[in-house]
């Protein structure tokens, strides 16, 4: 029996990276070599693409390996697509990925998008989904913040709308890079300043005394998608969840389950999980992703926070781990992953192109 040729991607152009990099050494950990036959393709930080042995270090691959020109001369059967951020996570690698005709494991062209777009998400769940409670929230147009009637509008708006302690953040981007909290309001402009720097649109969140709970998922939207049981990053007290606090520190802690108790813990536990399915389905993700949540410490509101759909695979990642207490280890996540891929290319294949 011939094995299953997947082609692993990696690295990308994105401030993420290096995390990419290792969520792919713990994918290819995983592969059944059995059944699977990996191919490693590196891109670097230049757009360039690159192959070489399984056995080499990925981040000298990516500096050294041998140039690839075409991805389908590497025959894939399906390409998994370990990418974090703008041109990985946002659209742009699945669209490349759909006119070569080639199946990959995730969402596709549209979901991606949308997810990796805080505002768009944001909007969509608002219109489709009204039940989830939202983290109250605007956007700002980083391309404005020279404009000194536009600056003091904005800044207004967040003091009287949102109030202090607030979040800003990128609009594109993941892994918490880019994400500040602001206490002082003379300090706002230049955190919105230092996040226009990684991407034109910043979201400003009311900053909540919140517990991070996620949620993962992995299915087809059909009614046999599986939502985890709900995951807590426990953090110290004081501290928030930004990307040195995930990646560089190491403070946090998984809880997994997360300890939910005292009365209606069993439905406040469900209705998580039940927001987690609907913000799947209506942002129309497919394969994966990682659903997270801000559990208001004094109201008990599960907000939505947002939709990951290439969620990380390091060997910390909450979305292994939570899939792993649901019954499924990684080996076969890895499995499932790619055959659900594989099942949604046979059916777009299906559709008709002619008239």
């Amino acid at each position: 029996m011939s094995r299953t040729r997947v082609v692993l991607l990696f690295g990308g152009v994105s401030s993420e990276h290096e995390i990419s990099i290792r969520s792919a050494t713990s994918v290819l950990a995983a592969f059944d070599r059995d059944r699977y036959e990996p191919v490693l393709v590196g891109i670097a930080r230049d757009g360039t693409w690159r192959t070489g042995a399984l056995d080499r270090d990925l981040t000298d691959l990516v500096a050294h390996g041998d140039v690839v020109g075409d991805l389908r001369s590497l025959r894939p059967d399906v390409v998994f697509p370990v990418l974090h951020g703008p041109h990985g996570e946002d659209g742009t690698m699945q669209g490349l990925l759909e006119i070569a005709g080639v199946a990959y494991v995730g969402s596709g062209v549209l979901a991606s998008a949308l997810c990796m777009d805080k505002v768009a998400q944001k909007h969509v769940i608002a219109s489709a989904a009204p039940q989830i409670p939202l983290v109250p929230w605007r956007s700002v147009d980083g391309r404005r913040l020279g404009d000194e009637a536009y600056v003091a509008d904005v800044t207004a708006d967040i003091e009287a709308e949102l109030g202090l302690p607030c979040f800003v953040k990128p609009a594109n981007l993941g892994s918490s890079v880019g994400v500040e909290k602001v206490t002082r309001i003379d300090g706002l402009l230049e955190a919105l300043r230092r996040s226009a720097s990684f991407d034109h649109t910043i979201v400003v969140e009311r900053g909540i005394d919140a517990r991070e709970i996620e949620v993962a998922v992995l299915g087809d939207g059909g009614p046999d998608t599986l939502a985890s049981a709900p995951g807590e990053i426990v953090l110290p007290a004081g501290v928030w969840y930004d990307y040195e606090t995930k990646y560089v520190k190491d403070v946090a802690t998984l809880a997994i389950p997360a300890v939910l108790d005292g009365i209606g813990a069993a439905q406040q536990i469900a209705a998580i999980r039940d927001s987690a399915l609907a913000a799947f389905r209506v942002t129309g993700c497919h394969g994966l992703a990682r659903v997270d949540f801000l559990l208001d410490r004094t109201s008990g509101t599960a907000y939505l926070n947002e939709l990951n759909t290439m969620p990380g695979f390091t060997s910390i990642s909450m979305y292994p781990k939570l899939i792993a207490h649901a019954g499924i280890p990684y080996p076969e996540l890895i499995d499932r992953l790619c055959a659900l891929g594989q099942a949604r290319h046979r059916e777009r294949g299906a559709l008709r192109h002619d008239l």
